[in-house]
């Protein structure tokens, strides 16, 4: 790890007085300097290049994301043709992140990065930024993305600390600590959404979301991004289903039959342990039965219809409600208030289809089920040019072909 963290200060005190041979006085000069396309297999660094792989497990997972990546990288070379690039270089690199479960089929997660590294004027040479502000990432086999966090997400964290006992896994009993892509129980696989148009361009494949309305970019702003964002699917199937009223309530019930496993095994660690914090969980069998008890009212009391539609929760007005109910807060986490409607900070919430992500068993974990194009750019006229000709001339024909 020491030698890792050694070795990417070294890159980016390299990257960062990488001179170039030109001699330049303007931002003309600069902006009309001829670019460059490095692809991953050219990133400088072997020690980096022999990594790109390391976070699948199996030879065939690593095959396929090569593969897969290698196919990617040359649908995005076509771009190229005709575009003349400028004033930076366009570099490659590959990244693997480990495994998530999409329902209950286990997938194998990469991706293909490009990043606009800008030249600059420095003492009179021309020099690249080891920074970067325009940069287009394809991700094969995700969805959600820390930059979506805004409009989707998962809402639900946990009352299960630093003595989790697994609690938060569907098989706890057989899980390997070291194993943090386990299957988790049913709450922690839901996901927030508060923009039907982002759900409706995720399970229909068509057009693109972007983040920022046209109307509201700033022009010639270097540090205001705007992402835009393309998923390619394969069949007719929705990549999103709506989560049932009466799912999310009987998902709150696993939840707390947890509970009551992980508060058992707490306070007897706490116990052991003499420590102070026990205080918080003198009354947590009667907190989780209350709990229990308002959840099963809830589902005695309405119909079908009522329990079939889509769950819509509010997070932070339920906890805001418990806050003022004076209920301790680590014996209460996810107790049922209400379903929302139209409220501020309401979300309805979405669960990944099954039938979607249903494979064969013998296929890899790493082919691809679903691919996220991320194209995070600003209003600067260099970024514009490239945002706008990748729009133009991608290949999402092609791309579609790698999940059918």
């Amino acid at each position: 790890m020491k030698n890792k963290f050694i070795l990417k200060i070294s890159i980016a005190l390299f990257c960062s007085q990488t001179v170039l041979a030109q001699d330049c006085k303007t931002d003309a000069d600069v902006a009309s300097q001829p670019g460059k396309y490095l692809t991953a297999a050219q990133y400088p660094w072997p020690a980096v290049r022999a990594e790109y792989f390391n976070n699948l497990a199996t030879a065939a997972d690593k095959a396929i994301a090569k593969q897969t990546l290698t196919q990617i990288e040359t649908i995005e070379q076509k771009t190229h043709n005709g575009f003349t690039l400028t004033g930076g270089n366009w570099e490659n690199f590959y990244s693997t992140k480990g495994y998530q479960y999409f329902a209950n089929t286990k997938l194998g997660q990469y991706s293909f990065e490009a990043a606009l590294h800008e030249y600059f004027c420095a003492k009179g040479k021309l020099t690249r930024n080891s920074e970067y502000n325009t940069v287009l990432r394809i991700y094969a086999n995700e969805v959600t993305l820390t930059t979506l966090d805004g409009f989707l997400s998962n809402p639900f964290g946990s009352s299960f600390g630093s003595y989790d006992f697994g609690m938060q896994y569907a098989d706890w009993k057989n899980h390997n600590p070291a194993d943090v892509n386990a299957k988790l129980i049913t709450l922690f696989t839901y996901l927030g959404c508060n923009n039907t148009s982002l759900v409706e361009r995720i399970n229909s494949g068509t057009s693109y979301f972007q983040d920022v309305a046209e109307k509201d970019i700033k022009p010639n702003n270097r540090s205001n991004f705007i992402y835009r964002y393309w998923f390619i699917k394969k069949k007719d199937l929705p990549v999103l289903i709506p989560v049932s009223r009466k799912d999310y309530l009987e998902s709150l019930l696993e939840y707390y039959d947890r509970e009551k496993i992980y508060f058992t095994k707490l306070v007897a660690q706490l116990k052991t342990d003499r420590d102070n914090s026990i205080k918080y969980y003198t009354n947590w069998e009667a907190d989780v039965n209350d709990k229990i008890a308002v959840v099963k009212k809830a589902m005695s009391e309405h119909d079908a219809a009522w329990l079939s539609a889509q769950a819509v929760v509010n997070p932070a007005n339920d906890n805001s409600q418990t806050y003022n109910a004076k209920l301790p807060e680590q014996t209460n986490y996810h107790r049922f208030w209400k379903f929302y409607d139209g409220e501020k900070k309401a979300m309805p919430l979405y669960t990944y289809n099954p039938e979607y992500f249903k494979k064969n068993a013998q296929t890899p974990a790493a082919k691809p089920q679903i691919i996220t194009i991320a194209f995070r750019y600003n209003s600067m006229p260099l970024s514009l040019r490239l945002i706008d000709n990748f729009t133009r001339n991608f290949d999402f024909s092609s791309l579609n072909k790698l999940v059918e």
